[in-house]
């Protein structure tokens, strides 16, 4: 079976390509985050809430000085008690949820499938994404180790250099010379390894397998392919994350600017502040609609921007898993191949 060439327009474009396909499952999916994100920050306000209640509470108790030691202690409990609670519940689910976008995400670029009423699911694609998610920690620090083992020869090395006597300029030259060639083999590497192993999580979801260093094999003869299309992609983001961005920040000013307006004129007023105005100003500020439903729709623009970049950053290593496995027409190819002695008669072979 022969395999798909990379083409670099669809490996660009390969989010918008899945997305004219099945357009309205894409939003459907982008809205479904959007949801799980918004509860989940509303899950951490009401957990974290009360800690900075009982924080703002203890630093105008102490500097009053009308607290016990006893009293202290139970306010610090209170206090830290929600910090715990947030690292033990609120982060794992956050990870959990992370890892349940990415599976959609994949099965969508990847298979061009969205499930059905609620696209995002727990089940075998996700354990064997948070898998794939470990072995890239393992990897990662691995590297790191590595890139501090490197630069600790390479700076012995400098040091023995400089120390070496001779012409001060030419050894400090040579130092230089020597550690950022030691950058640039590391950043080469890096890249290089990045790359490599990028199709892993759409290979994993594709095969419906466990699928790490297969990742390697994938890009065998497309390396600079995708670095290139890495490259283009990170370009177009960044213009037109740049000017989305801009725009959404003019927005959230203008609709900050009626209050910092008031805590200008409070300032003015030199130390003497009256903490009552300062406080009627933030709820004039909150309780009006306009203000209020500018700052949702332009955090749920900014949002919803990010969610599509980052699927759009995983679309390249999906189109590289889907071309992998194709069998030339750029989808993945499941057809069974049938045996001379099969009662349909034996599948048709090539060349």
């Amino acid at each position: 079976m022969a395999t798909q060439s990379f083409d670099i327009g669809k490996g660009i474009f390969w989010f918008f390509i899945r997305f004219g396909e099945k357009p309205g499952g894409a939003i459907w999916l982008i809205f479904v985050q959007a949801l799980c994100a918004l509860a989940l920050l509303a899950l951490s306000a009401m957990v974290m809430g009360p800690a900075y209640l009982n924080l703002f509470q203890l630093i105008e108790a102490d500097a009053a000085g009308s607290l016990s030691d006893a009293e202290a202690l139970e306010l610090v409990f209170d206090t830290v008690l929600p910090f715990l609670s947030y690292g033990f519940l609120i982060i794992p689910l956050g990870i959990l949820l992370t890892v349940m976008y990415q599976a959609a995400w994949l099965r969508f670029l990847t298979k061009g499938e969205i499930k059905p009423v609620i696209p995002l699911r727990l089940g075998g694609d996700e354990f064997r994404l948070i898998g794939v998610n470990l072995l890239y920690i393992v990897i990662a620090i691995a590297a790191y180790f590595g890139v501090v083992a490197v630069l600790g020869v390479f700076g012995v090395g400098a040091i023995f250099m400089v120390q070496g006597g001779g012409d001060n300029a030419a050894l400090g030259l040579g130092a230089g010379l020597l550690i950022f060639l030691a950058f640039l083999g590391i950043l080469i590497g890096l890249t290089m390894l990045a790359i490599r192993l990028a199709s892993a999580p759409a290979l994993t979801v594709l095969d419906g397998r466990l699928r790490f260093f297969e990742s390697w094999e994938a890009t065998n003869g497309v390396f600079w392919h995708m670095l290139l299309t890495y490259i283009v992609v990170w370009a177009l983001m960044a213009v037109v994350g740049g000017v989305l961005g801009g725009i959404v920040q003019l927005v959230v000013l203008a609709a900050f600017l009626p209050m910092i307006i008031d805590f200008v004129d409070l300032a003015e007023q030199g130390q003497h502040v009256d903490p009552d105005a300062a406080l009627a100003s933030l709820q004039a500020w909150f309780s009006d609609p306009l203000t209020v439903v500018s700052l949702l729709i332009s955090f749920g623009v900014m949002y919803v921007i990010q969610v599509v970049f980052t699927a759009v950053w995983h679309s390249v290593g999906a189109y590289n898993a889907v071309r992998a496995r194709s069998g030339g027409d750029g989808e993945a190819s499941d057809a069974p191949t049938l045996a001379a002695g099969h009662p349909m008669g034996a599948s048709p072979s090539e060349g």
